[in-house]
């Protein structure tokens, strides 16, 4: 088992208001007073944030990953406090709001159908939860993972993520939700805001050389090549048909006290993660998760003269080469991230989550790769995986971490772990 040498961790105080600072949603009446819905949004926040461009995309095209949902609660003259275990989302459900840039002259404006009116009696009460982004498909989660309760379930809703998986992993969802209890027509005639928090955790690599002097390893007379990633599984079996991802151990360790959840259920404002039952909170895979959809692709395939079994013999990867002793390679395409279900998030308070060591197990092949003289332009490889544990405390919900692995020829160590409040990430440079 390779280890961690985890140097540093900085923690960062950044104000989280809606999808990132400043993010917020409003519900404004007018006169009559029918309810109209607004955005402003400040600052970014799907592999890619739901951020202030992406949440105006279309919600009903299928390449876009737009919009809001709500499910709306009349109360009466009730609190929602009061009156939450026995209310159901009758006003509301699954409510569609997108943005129409043709609005307000031209400026843009959200709007949804059909149209809602606040209730006539000033004390009479109407709560709503909000999520982003929107998903049309309520009960299966088609389009977003993201499944919601019925029209008839009472108290908070809950939703049901299911992370994305093969080709369709990049576009996996960054889930936020938010809530505003208890709105009246005469306090909220300035607007019903909505403060929008993140669900998941966010996480980035980016990778680099040990120290020791590389110079051969200048991308033209060799470099690392990065070809494989994946989240090691409860029970891989010793075959890559059973799911074990090693390319040269069949008898690669699985992780027994795996914590890795490509399901769980966002339930009374935290994670639950119930994995018995015929429906299940929350799934933990026997099989190794495959993340090579995630690497990036801008390094091209390379022809190796020796692949290992397992490999064809043309090979994609993320090239890593001497000069990222200097500027460390992100392993994945500019501002896209892995959204993880967080651990150990049991109460409304996240920052009393977090994961043990050895809850999550991430698996690297990598082959150090020079050309074949005797073939051209072709490679001999020579052939290594490690395996890296994340720190304890970390895959905190609302939290984002960048993890720095330096390559030593046979091994990977995680030498570097910057978290940091969600906001705009600081940088992409290792923590100094």
């Amino acid at each position: 088992m390779k280890t961690i040498n985890v140097m540093m961790a900085s923690f960062a105080a950044l104000l989280i208001a809606g999808c990132s600072q400043n993010e917020v949603t409003e519900v404004s009446p007018d006169a009559h007073p029918q309810m109209k819905f607004g955005v402003y949004t400040g600052t970014p926040t799907r592999g890619v944030d739901t951020d202030n461009t992406s949440i105006k995309d279309d919600p009903t095209d299928a390449n876009k990953y737009g919009g809001f949902g709500i499910m709306g609660y009349y109360t009466g003259g009730k609190t929602w406090e009061e009156a939450k275990a026995s209310t159901a989302p009758g006003f509301m459900h699954n409510q569609m709001v997108k943005w129409d840039g043709t609005l307000n002259s031209n400026t843009g404006g959200w709007t949804y159908e059909p149209v809602k009116y606040w209730p006539n009696n000033k004390n009479d009460k109407i709560s709503f939860f909000a999520y982003a982004p929107f998903e049309d498909k309520w009960s299966s989660g088609d389009k977003t993972g993201v499944t919601v309760c019925d029209a008839t379930t009472q108290g908070i809703p809950y939703i049901k993520f299911k992370m994305k998986e093969g080709d369709e992993l990049p576009k996996m969802v960054d889930l936020v939700v938010a809530s505003a209890t208890d709105k009246t027509y005469d306090n909220s005639k300035s607007g019903v805001t909505f403060n929008f928090e993140h669900t998941l955790s966010r996480i980035s690599f980016q990778a680099k050389l040990g120290d020791g002097i590389y110079s051969s390893l200048d991308g033209t007379d060799g470099f690392v090549f990065i070809t494989e990633m994946w989240i090691v599984g409860s029970n891989h079996g010793t075959t890559a048909a059973e799911g074990n991802m090693s390319l040269i151990d069949a008898s690669a360790q699985s992780n027994p006290n795996s914590k890795f959840y490509t399901t769980a259920t966002w339930k009374e404002l935290h994670w639950n993660y119930g994995t018995t039952g015929a429906t299940p909170e929350a799934i933990i895979p026997a099989k190794d998760f495959n993340l090579k959809p995630m690497l990036k692709k801008t390094d091209g395939s390379i022809t190796e003269s020796n692949p290992t079994t397992g490999h064809s013999t043309t090979v994609s990867g993320v090239k890593i080469t001497d000069a990222s002793q200097g500027t460390p390679v992100s392993l994945f395409p500019d501002k896209q991230y892995l959204y993880l279900i967080p651990v150990g998030d049991n109460g409304a308070d996240a920052t009393k989550s977090g994961c043990a060591v050895g809850d999550i197990w991430f698996g690297f092949h990598y082959d150090i790769v020079t050309p074949d003289k005797t073939h051209s332009n072709q490679y001999i490889a020579s052939h290594a995986e490690s395996v890296v544990k994340i720190p304890a405390g970390h895959l905190q919900r609302k939290k984002t971490y960048q993890y720095t692995l330096v390559i030593n020829l046979h091994e990977i160590t995680i030498a570097d772990a910057k978290v940091g409040d969600w906001g705009t990430e600081v940088t992409e440079s290792p923590v100094e």
